[in-house]
This record gives C-alpha cells, structure tokens and sequence, in this order.
C-alpha cells in the first residue's frame, strides 16, 4: 500500500520473489501499470480514435465504406470486444472511451443514486437485444448501411452515456446501463488477467485505497476471497493506488471451476441470453443459413411465408432473421430453465443457486463461438481496407492488400475453436455440479441436466456440419 502498514507487512513483502506471473512487477511494464502511464495512454489512443471516427462520418461526405465504419463496426465492435474479452479479460472496458469520459462526468455531475428497482442485468441486456441484435438479425448491414447512419448510431450511444454519467453517480451507466458492460464483465471470467491483492497486508490495512480508488466502488482485497471480481473493468486504478494490489495472469477461465461468492441473482440469464443470440442464433444464421438446408430451416419457411401478407420488401426487413432470433432464444432459454430446474431438484438446492452455478460454465461458449467470424471478417474485409483509407488521410497512394482469402487453411483452424469451447464447457459444467452435490452418481445426474444448452448449440453445429459434408454445397451469401 502507498500509505505505511505494519513494519512486519513491509518486511514481508519485502522478501517476497518477483512471480513471472505478476505483471506489476516486472520492471517496466509494472512501472507503467503503477503509474497509470500505459492504461491512460490507451484510453486517450481509442478516445481519439473514436472521436475521429464519429466526427469523420458526421463531417465527411457520406459513403458506403469509409473510416468511419470500418473503426467502429471493423475494430471496435466486434473484433476487439469478441476477441479481447476471453483472452485478456474483460479489457475492453477497462479503455471504453465512454468510461473514461464518465470517470470524470461522475465527479462534476449530480451525482444522484441510480433508482435501486432498476439495478440489475435487465435494462443493459434488454437494450443490447433489442437495439442491436434484433436490427442485426432483421436489418443486416442496416447500422453499418454507410459511415452517417453509422455516425449517428455510435453518438446517439455517447450521448446517452454521458448523460448518464452525469446525472447519476458511482459509474451507473456502466454497472445498470451499459449493453456491453454486463455482458463483458460476465464472459470476462474467461480471460487470463485478474486483481489479485497481497491477504497479509490486507489483514492489516486501515485506509483501503484500492476500494477508495475505485469509482466502480468494488472491493478489490475481497476479489480472491469471493472469487468474483464482480464488474471490475480492469481499469487497474486500485493497481495505481495500492502497492499491495497486482495485475496477475491466471489460467484462462480458472475462476469458472471455483464456487463464486456473491453472484448477482439474475446472471445466469445474462449467460444464456448470450448463447443464445450470439451462439445458437448465429449458428443459425451464419451457420446452417450457409448450408443446403437454407430453404428447408423453418424460421425461413416461416418468414418467407408472413412476408408475403407485409407492405414492405424483405430486403428492407426480413422476418425469416427476426423468426431465427426469436426461435434461438425461446430455445435456449426454455432449455436452461427446464434443465435448471431439474439439477436443483436432483442437487436439493434452491433452483437460482443452482442456475447461477451451473450458468457460469457457459462463459466460454458463445464468446469464443464469435471469434472466428470477427477474426475471418477482419482478415478477408477490413483490414486492408482500414489501411488504405489512412494511407489517404496521410496522403499515401499504398495499396494493401487483404491478410486472406476464403479458403485459406489457417482461417479453417478457426472454425475448431466452438468445437473446443463445447468440450471445455462440458468441463466446467462437471466441476460446478461438483460443487453442488457430494457424490459422484448425483454429480453425473446433475451434471447431465446442466449440459441441457450446451447439448442445444452442439446439435445445430453437428446438424450444420452433416449438411455441408453429406448435401450439395449451398451458394456463400451475406
């Protein structure tokens, strides 16, 4: 800690060995994470970076493709949110330019409470379903239609945050508001960083700077204790304030096999909300919708069926992708509440216990699903497109070209990493029914049930995989 402890404390931090792992202790880097040097170096670079974004398709003639929409729908959203969060962590938030705006929106605001009947997961989630996942599914291409429209959409967002931001106080808009911030504080359990605090000069702190830096108001010396570092955004400001508090790296995941104290009641929805739409629908879309079966899928049949009886083209809205969406999550939601339940009988536990256990296995599933289509689509589409256009604002005539084609084998061993996420998430789902029942007979029974949605989404990708092996192939279309 920055201020003095126990002289028996200083000593035996003192005589602790640097651990490889403890990245606040390497020479520089730690350096530059105590000081605050590199997060505050991030956090101004994707600032800027946002900001020439958003004033580009406001000030720029309107385009197709431009700056402006491959920043923010090309880097932004998804590829660094999708590839980030299970690798790193939840990173993402931790250099987000709305929470580093809102940090200091939150000290001159009004500082009022956020209404305690609207905490939660739901507004956050909500919002995220339904302005950006329903308009995915039924619009596609709408938000990114061209660099305005995708201007417009990221402003009205900022605005919005920073509105909240002032208004209400202890980052709000982050803990309650946020579409993304639920989601990446929960599937962030996957990544390899973590807040990790020294228990001996904890025990022996009066001034806890770590929770006073924090204006997420968390308590960074219980993380390990709880084995929950709850919303944290791994913004690193506790790390800056108290030299007992480290960034360390961790095995990936390694929290998801240990019981988790003080879960919020609700969040075994926020997981399988997740799967379902950026799991199970987008294999539905992005999968099977690629197959021989696409004339045959019943959200097709369905949507081309009502689509008939509607005034407008199904270009401009099609119900067949908002069928898909709505299959996709009355499925997977049904799935879990069934299987849910069923486990906690087994495990004579109350069932929100057991859901909330038995969900967090699922963190790995959907976000790792996403990262061969963020991956694929940044190689094959945005990266080389993203560096000829600032070879033009540098008034370079360089002509990149895209890091792959369709085809390319390596791009193939991407499409392996839902089949790992599966076997993984099968993994985690027998530690945590180990953690709720004593004998290895219930464990199986339990474990069994709490599989139900990880066994939903390997259907449709082994359903995805007969088609393309055994039919004949299907034209590739977006």
């Amino acid at each position: 800690m920055n201020k003095p402890i126990a002289i028996v404390s200083q000593q035996a931090a003192a005589s602790r060995r640097p651990a490889a792992n403890v990245l606040t202790r390497w020479p520089l880097l730690g350096h530059a994470l105590r000081r605050g040097y590199l997060m505050t170096g991030l956090r101004v670079v994707v600032l800027s970076l946002f900001g020439v974004a958003v004033l580009a398709g406001l000030l720029a003639e309107d385009a197709r493709t431009g700056l402006t929409v491959l920043l923010l729908w090309g880097i932004f959203w998804p590829l660094l949110t999708s590839v980030l969060t299970p690798t790193l962590g939840n990173a993402w938030c931790g250099i987000c330019p709305h929470g580093f705006v809102g940090k200091w929106l939150n000290r001159i605001g009004l500082r009022r409470s956020f209404p305690a009947h609207l905490r939660g997961v739901w507004i956050g989630l909500l919002s995220l379903v339904l302005c950006y996942w329903v308009i995915a599914y039924a619009m596609p291409g709408a938000l990114s239609a061209s660099t305005r429209t995708t201007a417009w959409y990221f402003l009205t967002f900022s605005l919005a945050a920073f509105a909240f931001f002032y208004v209400f106080k202890d980052m709000a808009w982050c803990k309650h508001l946020c579409p993304l911030g639920r989601l990446l504080a929960t599937h962030g359990k996957v990544g390899v960083l973590q807040i990790d605090t020294d228990r001996q000069d904890c025990s022996n702190c009066r001034s806890f700077e770590c929770a006073r830096s924090c204006a997420w108001h968390l308590s960074p010396f219980r993380f390990q204790q709880r084995n929950n570092m709850d919303q944290c955004t791994l913004c690193l400001d506790c790390v800056a304030a108290c030299d007992s508090a480290h960034l360390v790296v961790r095995p990936p995941g390694r929290a998801l096999g240990r019981n988790i104290v003080g879960a919020d009641r609700d969040e075994m929805w926020v997981f399988l909300v997740i799967l379902a739409v950026a799991g199970v629908g987008v294999q539905f879309l992005h999968g099977l919708q690629h197959t021989p079966l696409k004339e045959h899928l019943p959200w097709n049949v369905a949507g081309n069926w009502v689509q008939g009886y509607l005034p407008f083209d199904a270009e401009v809205f099609r119900m067949g992708g908002l069928f898909a969406l709505v299959l996709a999550l009355a499925l997977t939601l049904a799935t879990g509440w069934w299987a849910y339940r069923r486990a906690a009988r087994l495990a004579g536990r109350e069932w929100r216990e057991t859901a909330n256990s038995l969900a967090c296995a699922l963190a790995p599933l959907a976000i790792i699903g996403l990262i061969p289509h963020a991956v694929m689509m940044f190689a094959m589409r945005n990266a080389h497109a993203l560096a000829n256009e600032a070879g033009v604002l540098l008034g370079q005539s360089w002509q990149v070209q895209p890091l792959a084609q369709r085809g390319d084998a390596w791009l193939g061993w991407l499409n392996l990493l839902p089949y790992v996420a599966i076997a993984w998430t099968l993994w985690l789902v027998w530690q945590r029914a180990g953690l709720l029942v004593s004998t290895h007979r219930l464990q199986w029974r339990v474990w069994a049930y709490g599989s139900a949605p990880v066994w939903l989404y390997a259907s449709v990708m082994v359903i995805k995989l007969g088609a393309m092996l055994w039919m004949a192939p299907a034209a590739h279309v977006h």
